[in-house]
This record gives C-alpha cells, structure tokens and sequence, in this order.
C-alpha cells in the first residue's frame, strides 16, 4: 500500500520499532533532549527479553573489546543515577538493589583465569577485588564448601528489568513520547536512500524522519525486508525462581556457566540455558535440569527452598556475538540497535547515549565502528 493511501499518524523526529530495555531506554534520552519519538511495540513493552532478564548490572565478566567496555562502563556508571530518576519520576519501583557480585573458582583451575580477570577490570576502572576462599563462606553463608577463592565486584547489582523497562516508557511518555504497544510494524515505507516511515499493521502509516531498529532477535526480518543483513538470532535462556530455603544469597553469585540473582521480593533467579533452537520459549525438563545443576554449583542450598516460578525468554544474538549499532547501509536515516545477547540490561545505557548522539548528528558515532551492521555487507 503506498503512503499515499494510507491513514497517517503523527510525525515523529524518531521512530523506534522495539520496545525492550534497548528501545526504551533510547525513547527516554530522547526525549530528556527534546527529541519527539515513537515506540512502536508489537506486544507489551519490556514483554520479551527485557521480560526474561535476570537482570544483572556489572563490569564485564569477561575481558571486553573497547566498545563494549565503553558501553559497559557508561551503563554501570548511570543506572543509580537513571534509576532514581526514573523511579522519582514514576513511582515505579524497579527492583534494584546494590547486591554486588561473586565469581567464583570452583576450583584451583579456575583462579588464574579469575586473577586475569581481576587485574583487567581494576585497571580499567572497576571497584573489584579477590577474595580469598578461607573468607568466602562468611561473606556469602549460600556458597557451596570447598570453593578457591572469588572476584568481589562491589559495584555490582540487579534490577527487574521489564519493571525497568516499563517505567522508562512510562517516564518517556510524560515527556511526549508516544508509546505504541500491541502495534505490530509491519514494514518500512521508503524514498530512494531514505526511510520515510513505519507501516503499522492496522494500515497505517507512521511517518519519521530517522527510524531505529530495536526488535531484538525479531530484528532480521526487517533487513530481509530492506534486502540489508541484519542477522540476528533468538537464543533461548530457560531460568527459575527460588524462594524459602534455609540461607537466602545476598549477592549476584556467578559461575559454572550460569548465576544466582537475589531479588528484592525475597526470592533468587536462577539462570540460565543458552539454547539455539529458534522462537520455542518453552520451558523443558532438560532446561529444568540444568538449572538444578547451576543450583549445586553455586548455592546448594537453595535445593530445600521453593520453586516458585519458571520462565524462558529469548535474547537478541548475533553470529559474531557482538551487538549491531549503527547506520544500516544503504540508507541516510536508518539504525539499528540490537544483538546485546545476554548484555541488554549492562549495555543499555551506553548505547542510549551513543546512539541518540549519532541520531543528531545524522552519522554514527566513531566508536560505534566496531559494531556497524556494515560487516555482514556481502564482501566485507
């Protein structure tokens, strides 16, 4: 249907397709600079991945390259800032509390994997430190025995992301953003190298003048559309809650593949598998089983509690593993943000900022190179 037959919406400076803590949290810088924007959602905001997140705010657990320790360290930084904010804002308790986080070696063989990781994170910046395993049992009694040693994050901690991500809608909102949800988009309407806004699937027309994909692992079908590849991937994660054992974590405890999250309603997140079996969010015995086997490795414990709840989402993945942030090429006015895999929550922030200054200034920012989606052209 031509733009000229459809019904038409509002202009919008900015249209984002994707509501996720990615898409939300662009929506909300946006619009504390004045930016109008829309926030096109084809189900409930913060419904999918941001639904199923753990929620984990920390350093990298994993020596990163440049960009993502800048978004990282962007991310870690802002979230108190963010959160008060957007809580003072709306009411909207998110769930955040500073827990601090424990990798653990399991054994000998892991700590100087650890102790690498130690050294890299201190000098960057973090406020981590080791903790030896003869004091490990008195700061964390839900450990198991028998432990090496642990890297202490003391910046660390949790939030409930989709809680999160629903009050930074909701804060955008206030502030003119107009958020879309149970508005599936079904297309992009565009003019030679230019986008020139989204088609909804009620027949109409949003008009934009810059559009950002931010549609998580549902993010490809877009550049199938745009004949650009943007390859995204689901990639399922099963998780569990616990509630009611004898000894309750008070720290983020992670290892052996997997992680333990204490939450402010009393309970502990478990989670959680890494699964590559395309848009199944089931929750399976064989998901069920390895998180009872996360369970023993990191806080045995738990196993006299309750389960209270099991859930799975799926994560935006890549075939590199590495987020797609940048101009779509081909295109003057299209971006993309997606592909944070299991860093959504981490990387939010910093990719909030970089993205909404690249939108200004109409070209990407230099330190998004890395990331551009210009590495899948063919014969790049």
């Amino acid at each position: 249907m031509s733009g000229s037959m459809q019904s038409m919406r509002a202009a919008v400076d900015v249209a984002i397709v994707g509501g996720g803590i990615i898409g939300c949290t662009i929506a909300y810088e946006l619009a504390r600079k004045g930016i109008s924007a829309a926030v096109i959602e084809r189900g409930e905001v913060g419904g999918e991945a941001s639904w199923a997140s753990a929620g984990i705010i920390s350093p990298p657990s994993h020596a990163a390259p440049p960009l993502r320790l800048e978004l990282g360290r962007r991310s870690l930084a802002g979230y108190p800032w963010l959160i008060a904010t957007v809580q003072e804002e709306t009411g909207v308790d998110v769930g955040y509390r500073h827990w601090g986080e424990l990798l653990i070696a399991r054994d000998e063989a892991d700590v100087p994997r650890l102790r690498e990781l130690l050294a890299w994170q201190e000098a960057n910046g973090f406020d981590s430190e080791w903790v030896d395993a003869g004091a490990l049992h008195d700061l964390e009694p839900a450990l198991p025995a028998g432990l090496a040693g642990a890297v202490l994050a003391n910046d660390a901690g949790a939030v409930v992301v989709n809680r999160l991500t629903r009050a930074l809608a909701r804060a955008a909102a206030a502030r003119g953003v107009a958020v879309m949800e149970h508005t599936p988009a079904v297309g992009l309407a565009t003019d030679g190298d230019r986008t020139t806004g989204v088609r909804l699937a009620d027949g109409a027309l949003l008009p934009a003048g810059q559009i950002l994909l931010a549609a998580g692992a549902w993010t490809a079908r877009f550049g199938l559309e745009m004949a650009r590849p943007l390859p995204t991937l689901p990639v399922k994660g099963q998780m569990m809650a616990i509630a009611d054992a004898p000894v309750m974590p008070h720290h983020v405890i992670g290892g052996a593949g997997g992680y333990l999250v204490p939450r402010t309603d009393g309970s502990v997140a478990v989670g959680a598998t890494e699964e590559r079996v395309g848009f199944d969010k089931r929750v399976t015995p064989a998901g069920l089983r390895e998180l009872i086997g996360l369970v023993e490795a990191l806080g045995p414990v738990l196993l006299a509690g309750t389960v209270t709840a099991t859930w799975a989402g799926l994560r935006p993945g890549t075939v590199d593993r590495e987020p797609i942030l940048g101009l779509v090429p081909g295109y003057r006015n299209l971006w993309v943000a997606t592909g944070h895999f299991r860093q959504g929550v981490q990387l939010a922030i910093g990719t909030a900022e970089l993205m909404v200054d690249s939108l200004q200034a109409g070209r990407p920012d230099p330190l998004l190179a890395a990331a551009s989606p210009a590495r899948f052209a063919p014969g790049s």
